[in-house]
C-alpha cells in the first residue's frame, strides 16, 4: 500500500513537470495553468489545500521547483529571461519562502558537491553568481525583510562566502542583465529592529558551535558525537518556546509577518549531515537511544536535512551490512544445511529496520547473486549448482529477468561450445542433441531467446563458410575463363591445390553429383541446396503459416545479409530458381523446387522479391525467344504467342498478365521497326499503313501513344494516309473531313497542328500535279496532262473549302499554265472543269 502510495506521489510530480514544459514558457493565463495543475494533482490524489497534500508540497513542488534552478545553473551564462520564469513557476506553484528558501539553499549544497567533483574556474563561478542573484531576487519578494536576510544568510554559509562577498557578487551580476544595480538593500547593516530576529540569530550561532563539535568527533568519537547530537536537540527544544514567545508579541507583528514555524533548525552542509544522521539513526534502529530521545526524523529536520539526504546516508551506512547479512545467512543455512526460506523473516526484519528504498536491497541481492554465480561462471552446472543457486535467488527475491544478464555473462560460452559441438563435423544436431541442448540452456538459466540467439549466432558462422564454394560456384558460373583465372589470381588461390581442377577452369575427378546436362552452374545448385538442407535440418527455419511479406523475415532468423551484394544475391537465386524449374531430371527438379524458397530467404529476399527475380528470368527467357522467331520467320506467329501467353504462365507459375505484357512489350519493338522501314521507303503506299493499323489494333496498341514516336514521324504518317482521302474523286468533302479527323485522332495529333500538314499536302501535291502535267504536255501526251489537271481541280477545290490559302509559287511558268488549262478544258471528258475557280488557284486572273 505504501509503496502504490509512493507511486502516485511520484506520478503527479512527472505529470506537472510535464504540464510546466508545455505550458511554462508560454502566454498562458496564470489562473489557466493553475486550474491544469490543480486538475492533475486532484487526479493523483495530491489535491491542493489539504493537510494530507502538505508534506508532498514540501517535497515533490520543492523538487520541480529547484530541477529548474539547477538547469539554469548548467548554463554557462547569464540570462534576464531565468529570473522571469523562475518567479512565474514560484507563483504558479504558490510555494512559500521557506520552501522556495529550502530548495536554494539545497542547489548550493549541490554546487558545492560539483566543486568537490571537478567544476571549478570561470563555470563555477558564472553558476555560484547566477545563483546567488536568482536567490536574492527571489528572497527580496518575502516579507519581512528580516526573512530574506535570513534566507540569504543561510545560502552564503553554504556557499562559504561573507556577505560582502555575496552583495559584490549579486550587483555584478545586476548590472550585467540590466545595466543597473536591482540588489534589495543587502548592504544595509544586519542590526534589525526585530528582537526575533536578533534571538534567532545568537541561538543559529550557539547551535552551530555544537553542530561543529558533533561533526569533529564523528570520525572516531561516536559516543561524543551522540552526546553532543542530543544536546543539539535539546538546546532547540528548548529554543523553541523562547522564539515562539517573541513570535507571539504584538510589538514584532510587522516584523514577523508571515512567519508561522518558530522552529530553530541549521543548515547542515550535505555529507557531514549525513553522516551525522546515519550515526543517530544506527542508535536508534538498534534501540541504544535514551529515553525521551528525539526521533531520527526530528534530527533530519534540525538539520534541514531533505528525504533524499535522509535515503542516501541510509543506503551509505546499512547498504553493506545488508550484504554481508545476506552472504551469512547463505553460508549459515549452508552450514547448519536448514533451508535457506527459514531465515526470511531475519533479513526482512533488517531490511525493514534499515529503511532502504527498493532500488538499494535489490542492489545488495544482485551484487551477492553475482559473487555466487561468478564461482561457477565457464562451467556446466551439475542438477545441484543450479537447484542451489535456484535457492538463493529466490532467497534473495530476485526476479529471472534481474539474473537474465549474469546467466548470459557466466554461460553464453559454455553454451555456445556445446552447441558447436552438437553440430559436429557432419552439420547436423541430432534430435536427442538438440533436446540435451534444450535441457542445458535451462541448466544454465538462459532464457529461452538468450539460447536461440547464442545458437543462431553459431549457425551464422557456419553458414558463412558454407557461403564461400557458393560464391565461388556462383562466380564458376556466371564468369567467363578469363575473369576467373583473374579473380583466382587476385585472392591468391592456386588451381593446383584443387584436386578437382586441372588448371584450366576445367573440373576433373569422381563428384558425389555428376552434373546434369543442360543444367547452368550445377555446382551452385548443389552448394545452395546444402546451405537449404543445414537450414532445416537444424530447425532454424521456424514454423509459421505462410508468412506475409511484411514478417517473413522471422521464419528466417539468420539470413546472408550484407556478406553478399544484393544484385549477387539476386542474381544466384534467378540462376537457383531457374534450374529448379526448367530441369529435366525429375529428382533433381523436385528437390530444387521444395529447397527455392529456403533458399531465397537465406539469402535475405522476401518471397514478393524472390517473385520479381523468378519473372526477370522469365523475361529473359521470353525476349530471346521473341528475338530467335523474329529473326527466323520476321514476326511472331500465332502459335508462338500462345505459347508465351497461355504455356509459359502454366509451367513458370507465375501471372499470365506478366507474360502478355512482356509480348506486348516486344511487339511494340517489331511494330516500331515497321514503322521506321515505312518512313525510310521513298514512297509509302496507304495499303502498307493500313496494314499497320490493324497489326498495331491487334496488339491491343495505339500508334500515337503506344510506339513511342516522335511528332515528326506521326505527322509524316498522317499526310501519308490521308493523300489517298484527299485524291479519292468519289469521296464528298464531307467525308473527307471524316477521314481526315479519324486520321488525325489516330496519330494524336491536335486539330492546328493536322491542319497545318494537310493545307500543307494540299499545296504540295497540287504543285506536283501542275509539273507533271506540264511535263507530260511537253512529251504531247495531252491524256496524262489532263488527268494531272484533272487530281490538280480535286485538291484545289476541296483545299478552297479547307480553307487552303494557295500562293504564287508554282514552279511553272504563266503561259505553260494558261496552256494546260486549255489543253484541260479542251481534253475533258465528263464533267466540264471549273475553270473559274482553277484559273483563280493557279493566279491567272
Amino acid at each position: 500500500g505504501a509503496f502504490l502510495t509512493q507511486a502516485k506521489k511520484d506520478a503527479a510530480r512527472c505529470a506537472l513537470a510535464r504540464l510546466l514544459s508545455l505550458h511554462l514558457k508560454e502566454d498562458m493565463p496564470m489562473e489557466d495553468l493553475r486550474t491544469l495543475i490543480s486538475s492533475a494533482r486532484k487526479r493523483f490524489g495530491v489535491p491542493p489545500n489539504e493537510r494530507l497534500s502538505e508534506t508532498w508540497e514540501n517535497t515533490s513542488l520543492q523538487r520541480v521547483y529547484e530541477e529548474l534552478l539547477m538547469s539554469f545553473l548548467d548554463v554557462p551564462e547569464h540570462n534576464a529571461d531565468e529570473l522571469a520564469m523562475l518567479v512565474r513557476l514560484k507563483e504558479v506553484l504558490e510555494l512559500d519562502g521557506i520552501v522556495a528558501g529550502n530548495a536554494h539553499r539545497h542547489a548550493a549544497q549541490l554546487l558545492v558537491s560539483k566543486g568537490y567533483s571537478g567544476l571549478e574556474g570561470e563555470p563555477m563561478k558564472i553558476a555560484t553568481d547566477k545563483l546567488l542573484f536568482l536567490s536574492e531576487r527571489i528572497f527580496a519578494e518575502e516579507k519581512p525583510e528580516e526573512a530574506a536576510r535570513y534566507e540569504m544568510g543561510r545560502l552564503c554559509a553554504v556557499l562559504q562566502l561573507t556577505k560582502k562577498e555575496a552583495i559584490q557578487r549579486v550587483r555584478e551580476v545586476s548590472i550585467e542583465l540590466f545595466g543597473e544595480d536591482k540588489t534589495a538593500g543587502l548592504d544595509q547593516d544586519d542590526a534589525s529592529s526585530s528582537k526575533f530576529f536578533r534571538v534567532r540569530q545568537e541561538l543559529s550561532e550557539r547551535l552551530r558551535v555544537i553542530y561543529n563539535t558533533a561533526c569533529k568527533d564523528s570520525r572516531n568519537k561516536v559516543e561524543k558525537a551522540l552526546s553532543s547530537m542530543d544536546e543539539m536537540v535539546e538546546f532547540a527544544k528548548t529554543s523553541e518556546p523562547v522564539l515562539s514567545q517573541l513570535l507571539a508579541d504584538p510589538a514584532e507583528a510587522t516584523e514577523v509577518e508571515g512567519i508561522k514555524d518558530p522552529s530553530l533548525t541549521l543548515t547542515a552542509d550535505p555529507l557531514p549531515g549525513r553522516r551525522l544522521y546515519g550515526i543517530f539513526f544506527e542508535r536508534a534502529m538498534e534501540g541504544k537511544a535514551p529515553a525521551g530521545a528525539a526521533s531520527p526524523e526530528d534530527f533530519a529536520r534540525l538539520l534541514e536535512l531533505s528525504e533524499e539526504d535522509t535515503e542516501k546516508a541510509r543506503v551509505e551506512l546499512f547498504q553493506p551490512r545488508l550484504k554481508d547479512l545476506y552472504e551469512s545467512c547463505i553460508k549459515k543455512a549452508e552450514e547448519s544445511e536448514k533451508p535457506l526460506a527459514e531465515l526470511k523473516p531475519e533479513v526482512s526484519d533488517s531490511i525493514a529496520k534499515f529503511q532502504l528504498p527498493y532500488i538499494a536491497v535489490e542492489d545488495s541481492a544482485l551484487e551477492v547473486y553475482k559473487f555466487f554465480i561468478e564461482e561457477l561462471s565457464g562451467k556446466v552446472l551439475k542438477a545441484s549448482e543450479k537447484d542451489r543457486l535456484d535457492k538463493i535467488r529466490d532467497f534473495l527475491e530476485l526476479e529471472k529477468d534481474s539474473v537474465r544478464k549474469m546467466h548470459l555473462k557466466a554461460f553464453a560460452s559454455v553454451y555456445e561450445h556445446s552447441v558447436r559441438e552438437a553440430l559436429g563435423r557432419s552439420g547436423v544436431i541430432a534430435a536427442e542433441a538438440q533436446e540435451a541442448l534444450v535441457q542445458l540452456g535451462d541448466r544454465l538459466g538462459l532464457e529461452e531467446e538468450d539460447a536461440k540467439t547464442i545458437f543462431y549466432g553459431v549457425i551464422e558462422e557456419r553458414i558463412k563458410e558454407m557461403m564461400i564454394p557458393v560464391r565461388d560456384a556462383w562466380e564458376e558460373a556466371t564468369y567467363t575463363k578469363e575473369a576467373l583465372l583473374q579473380l583466382n589470381k587476385e585472392r591468391g588461390k592456386d588451381l593446383g591445390d584443387d584436386p578437382t581442377a586441372d588448371g584450366t577452369g576445367a573440373e576433373l575427378g569422381i563428384k558425389d553429383s555428376p552434373p546434369l546436362e543442360g543444367v547452368r552452374g550445377f555446382k551452385l545448385m548443389e552448394e545452395l541446396s546444402k546451405v537449404a538442407e543445414f537450414y532445416t535440418q537444424n530447425k532454424v527455419l521456424k514454423e509459421v503459416p505462410e508468412p506475409l511479406d511484411e514478417d517473413w523475415a522471422e521464419a528466417y532468423p539468420v539470413q546472408v545479409g550484407k556478406w553478399i551484394e544484393d544484385k549477387n544475391k539476386e542474381e544466384m537465386f534467378g540462376i537457383f530458381a531457374w534450374n529448379a524449374i526448367t530441369c529435366q531430371d525429375t529428382a533433381s527438379r523436385e528437390k530444387w523446387t521444395k529447397a527455392k524458397p529456403i533458399v531465397g530467404g537465406i539469402l535475405g529476399l522476401s518471397p514478393k522479391m524472390q517473385k520479381k527475380v523468378v519473372v526477370r528470368m522469365v523475361s529473359r527467357w521470353c525476349n530471346m525467344f521473341i528475338k530467335n522467331k523474329v529473326m527466323e520467320q520476321g514476326e511472331l506467329k500465332k502459335d508462338d504467342v500462345a505459347m508465351l501467353t497461355d504455356w509459359a504462365p502454366m509451367f513458370f507459375e507465375i501471372d499470365k498478365e506478366v507474360l502478355q505484357d512482356l509480348v506486348k512489350v516486344a511487339n511494340k519493338s517489331l511494330l516500331q521497326n515497321k514503322v521506321l522501314k515505312l518512313l525510310n521507303k521513298p514512297s509509302v503506299a496507304p495499303e502498307d499503313l493500313n496494314a499497320l493499323r490493324a497489326e498495331v489494333e491487334e496488339w491491343d496498341l495505339k500508334v500515337a501513344t503506344d510506339l513511342e514516336l516522335s511528332r515528326p514521324q506521326l505527322r509524316s504518317l498522317f499526310k501519308v494516309e490521308i493523300t489517298a482521302v484527299l485524291e479519292d474523286d468519289d469521296l464528298s468533302d464531307d467525308q473527307k473531313f471524316d477521314g481526315i479527323d479519324a486520321s488525325r485522332e489516330a496519330f494524336g495529333l491536335k486539330e492546328k497542328e493536322a491542319n497545318a500538314e494537310m493545307y500543307d499536302l494540299i499545296r504540295s501535291r497540287c504543285r506536283a500535279s501542275l509539273v507533271n502535267a506540264s511535263g507530260d504536255l511537253l512529251q504531247e501526251n495531252q491524256a496524262a496532262a489532263v488527268e494531272q489537271m484533272r487530281k490538280l481541280e480535286v485538291l484545289a477545290a476541296f483545299g478552297l473549302s479547307a480553307g487552303v490559302e494557295f500562293r504564287d509559287d508554282w514552279e511553272v511558268a504563266s503561259a505553260m499554265r494558261q496552256k494546260l488549262l486549255q489543253t484541260y478544258a479542251s481534253g475533258c471528258k465528263g464533267k466540264a472543269p471549273d475553270m473559274k475557280m482553277l484559273e483563280s488557284v493557279l493566279k491567272l486572273s
